[in-house]
């Protein structure tokens, strides 16, 4: 089975993915964060990424937070 990975081209340009230091969905943290640095990636297809909030431009991969972050500059 083929994984597709999508990181975060703004805060995980080095494509870090540690799956045991994600945080917990339970506290209502963004599923796929890292607890250290809040790295991220989404695993799935990029559809899949476009209908969780992932903006996709030019080949550039942004997570929910990030293009929220960067809307508002």
């Amino acid at each position: 089975m083929l994984r597709v990975i999508i990181f975060c081209d703004i805060c995980n340009p080095q494509g870090v993915r540690y799956i045991e230091q994600k945080r917990s969905t339970q506290r209502g943290d963004t599923d796929g964060r890292r607890v250290t640095d809040g790295r991220s990636w989404f695993e799935g297809s990029l559809e899949s990424a476009i209908a969780e909030g992932w903006h996709h431009d030019n080949g550039i991969h942004s997570c929910p937070r990030c293009t929220e972050r960067h809307s508002k500059s």
